[in-house]
């Protein structure tokens, strides 16, 4: 068993990130789902069609006016990004995850809030997290983990099967992180947006 000092693989904190959370609502989804639901399954790494997703969500405070969000938030349980981000995204393998559009609103239901946005749906899973290997992990629900907020760098260990495949995926059973390729990290690196990505490296664990 060796590490790898050559190719990396990112996670993103961004889920475990409680700035990253907005305070936006949506009616109820055509599917009957819940919010919370979405959100569960969108981080399980499930494909989901459009109509899993709100079309439109609307700010939840009326004494709050919402400006121009973040390049990615979570909101009314959706992963949002910004028009920008979505570029970048969309440059490279994304598989099955898709980018739905979505448009948020203020309170009054009727001015928009500034900017263009879309709902991303996570849809690649990659069977690669190193359980065994991975340091300050935390048991998270039934059969799950997770890793600790103030994530630091190479204590996700995975294996070179990580490089394979698309650019963007999770692995269950780790919940609330998400993995990214090299070449799209420094992309979105590139285009600003490590902040709200709050991207880690990932220790690449080798066996022989």
């Amino acid at each position: 068993m060796t590490q790898s000092k050559t190719a990396r693989i990112w996670a993103s904190r961004a889920f475990m990130d409680s700035s990253r959370i907005k305070g936006f609502t949506a009616d109820p989804l055509p599917t009957g789902m819940n919010l919370g639901q979405v959100a569960e399954l969108n981080q399980a790494g499930e494909r989901m069609s459009a109509e899993h997703f709100p079309k439109e969500i609307f700010a939840e405070y009326p004494d709050k006016k919402e400006m121009k969000q973040a390049d990615l938030v979570v909101a009314a349980g959706a992963v949002v990004v910004s028009a920008a981000c979505a570029d970048v995204l969309q440059q490279f393998d994304l598989g099955h995850s898709s980018l739905y559009p979505i448009k948020l609103f203020q309170h009054d239901r009727k001015t928009p809030v500034e900017g263009e946005y879309f709902c991303l749906n996570i849809g690649e899973r990659k069977d690669t997290f190193l359980r065994e290997h991975s340091q300050r992990v935390l048991e998270y629900g039934v059969g799950g983990f997770r890793m600790r907020s103030n994530l630091l760098d190479d204590e996700v260990a995975v294996s070179p099967a990580s490089l394979e495949g698309p650019d963007l995926w999770v692995s269950p059973p780790l919940k609330r992180i998400f993995f990214l390729s090299d070449r799209l990290t420094q992309a979105l690196r590139a285009a600003i947006m490590s902040r709200v990505f709050g991207f880690r490296t990932c220790r690449m664990v080798k066996f022989h």
